[in-house]
């Protein structure tokens, strides 16, 4: 039985009313029947109003046919699920038969239609999916829905003044402007919504309904309001939101006023009001034709990329899939980038893989993740860097370029020092030592004969390291090698940078390695890992199995196997020791930030890449030393050591 209701007609109708009117005729109605709830739906919106020139990919077809409980196609196959690089098809199916098949995968919470409206949404999809379009989409319907009713303050029971809002919440003011922009360029490309706009912000839009221009003037009183905002759960509160769209959610920061549950809860209590009220009596809800009352119409959506294995979003999507008292609204959709968007190259998917197995199928494959991994998902990909005849150098070539990534520490954790160089194309390992208070100084590094400095003989006997001593240590060294640059980070690294600049050491440098910055640096190691650009020395071993191969690597390389990863937030990762007692990771950072070094020289200079060495390519440059007094000028960046003698540790010298 229709519901009628006495409003305010709303002069948009004109443009849709021959369509509404021809689909009422096909379906054996009056051509002239006055059906507010005669609506276009959803998928009829899109089309009607072009607001997609090539339309809807056929997963988010789907899913808007789903979400809005649109009857699902079993004719056509349109939807292909493929291999995750997207080239290879697995199965054609039609909707109601992908239905069926994210059930049986364990991806969505219902197997079929059974025509209830569920108005929680919880869609997990891979980057790249179209994730801002949709969220775009479902607020420029709603809104369509709120423009078409001409008074919808009516419909709902609201006071006449009172402001109905289509939210979208994201992480941070950039996610919150690309969902903006998409729907401002859907809303401003139709001349439906041209003349209902009011005013327009780069965070909202106002629009006047017909009730507000016959009351308050066509220059008056806005109040429906589409607002973008960051996620600050404080400003969300107490509300008329009918529509939330929580856009990236899993990405919202764990606890504090931005916190996704916070955020849910602050906006949530408002939906309920948006309960059709009876026509008679405003105060109360409309009495459905099965007798029941009717229920709201408000909706909640949460749109992201996935991420680890807990967090609001992970309970709210395991709630729904558990079917538990309290879920009885939700509805879930889970799929990966390549059925959900086609268009994407194999090229990118090959990239993105590469990159990190388990964060691809994190973020493009739509996988919740452990939240704790092993950063090295496969240790050949580390030992495949591994040259089984090299070995840790007790000095450079004079005037090659060495780069040195410094972990500092002095009490629980040590200080670390390593030291690469670019060979052959390659980032080479060619030292690398660290101190440890409480422990002896050769059980740390096996693979040295001596310390280069006498304090390190008497590490097990200090309870903290001595930062003087700690620079003569790096002076020592760097009358070895010739370092060109070194970085630590910023704890403790001011007073740090001053006594070594005090003894001269002007190349080192404090940097702020904040988690965005350790990530990204990890994440520059693991590509050079990957592509086998690195090569180092695992030695010395100890231990071999019955097939003569290695059972026990060297510290440095064991400690790299060893690091484990947690994600961050989006595209962020913390790499970091075991939190087990006697692990370490002072060594891997210093590594790590050595690598980072050499990969920021090779950007501004690819030629090294070219040449066996940087110090070949910058000797053959200056020339050869053919004079005293250049030989002199060498020796003394040596330390006032000859090349022979700079090869012999100083401990084994003759005086």
């Amino acid at each position: 039985m229709p519901i009628k209701e006495v409003v305010y007609k709303s002069q948009l109708t004109g443009t849709v009313d021959d369509f509404l009117r021809s689909r009422r005729k096909k379906a054996g109605g009056s051509e002239f029947q006055d059906d507010r709830n005669d609506f276009l739906n959803v998928i009829e919106f899109i089309e009607k109003f072009k607001l997609l020139p090539y339309g809807l990919f056929p997963v988010q077809k789907f899913i808007v046919k789903l979400y809005y409980n649109i009857l699902l196609d079993d004719v056509d196959k349109a939807i292909k699920v493929t291999d995750k690089f997207g080239v290879n098809v697995l199965h054609e199916f039609t909707e109601k038969e992908y239905l069926e098949y994210l059930y049986d995968q364990g991806r969505t919470n219902i197997r079929a239609q059974d025509g209830k409206d569920r108005r929680e949404l919880i869609l997990v999809l891979g980057r790249r999916s179209g994730k801002s379009e949709l969220s775009a989409i479902f607020a420029a319907y709603e809104l369509y829905k709120l423009l078409y009713r001409g008074f919808p303050q009516s419909y709902y029971g609201m006071p006449s003044a009172s402001e109905i809002r289509v939210l979208c919440v994201a992480n941070d003011k950039e996610q919150a402007g690309i969902v903006f922009s998409s729907m401002q360029g859907h809303l401003e490309s139709v001349d439906y919504f041209k003349e209902s706009v009011a005013n327009t912000t780069q965070t909202f839009l106002k629009f006047r309904t017909e009730h507000d221009k016959q009351k308050f003037g066509k220059d008056g009183k806005a109040s429906l309001n589409a607002t973008f905002k960051s996620s600050i759960a404080k400003g969300l509160r107490g509300r008329g939101v009918i529509c939330a769209i929580l856009d990236e959610i899993a990405f919202f920061v764990d606890n504090g006023k931005s916190s996704a549950e916070r955020v849910y809860k602050a906006i949530y209590p408002s939906l309920a009001q948006f309960a059709p009220k009876d026509p008679k009596n405003r105060h109360i809800p409309m009495t459905m034709p099965d007798g029941s009352q009717a229920d709201t119409e408000g909706r909640m959506i949460l749109i992201s990329s996935p991420d680890a294995k807990d967090g609001f979003f992970f309970r709210q999507y395991q709630k729904a899939m558990s079917k538990s008292q309290g879920s009885e609204n939700m509805l879930v959709v889970q799929a990966p980038t390549w059925e959900v968007n086609p268009t994407l190259p194999l090229s990118y998917y090959e990239t993105e893989y590469h990159k990190d197995p388990t964060a691809f199928m994190t973020e493009h494959g739509a996988e919740f993740s452990d939240r704790v991994r092993g950063w090295i998902q496969d240790a050949r990909d580390l030992l495949d860097c591994v040259d089984e005849n090299h070995r840790p150098s007790v000095a450079g070539i004079p005037r090659e370029v060495h780069f040195a990534g410094v972990d500092f520490g002095i009490v629980k954790d040590g200080t670390a020092i390593n030291l690469t160089r670019i060979r052959d194309g390659k980032i080479e390992l060619a030292y690398h030592e660290v101190w440890y208070p409480k422990r002896k100084w050769k059980e740390v590094n096996p693979h040295l004969e001596a310390p280069l400095v006498e304090y390190a003989i008497t590490l097990q006997d200090r309870n903290r390291l001595d930062i003087e001593e700690i620079a003569n240590w790096f002076w020592a060294l760097s009358k070895r090698f010739y370092i060109s640059k070194g970085v630590f980070d910023q704890w403790a690294g001011p007073v740090f940078e001053q006594i070594l600049h005090k003894k001269g050491l002007h190349q080192f440098e404090m940097r702020n390695f904040f988690n965005s910055d350790s990530s990204s640096m990890y994440q520059t190691l693991h590509l050079y890992m990957l592509n086998k650009q690195l090569r180092l020395y695992d030695w010395p071993i100890s231990g071999m199995d019955s097939h003569g191969k290695p059972v026990v690597h060297s510290p440095l390389i064991a400690e790299i196997l060893e690091l484990q990863a947690s994600s961050a937030g989006k595209n962020m990762v913390i790499v970091e020791a075991p939190k087990i007692s006697g692990k370490h990771d002072d060594s891997s950072d210093a590594f790590a930030r050595s690598v980072l070094l050499a990969s920021e020289y090779l950007k501004a200079n690819p030629h090294a890449l070219r040449s066996g060495s940087l110090y070949e390519s910058m000797h053959q440059a200056r020339g050869a030393v053919n004079n005293y007094h250049q030989f002199q000028r060498q020796r003394a960046r040596m330390g006032h050591a000859t090349p022979r003698e700079r090869s012999i540790p100083a401990s084994m010298r003759r005086r």
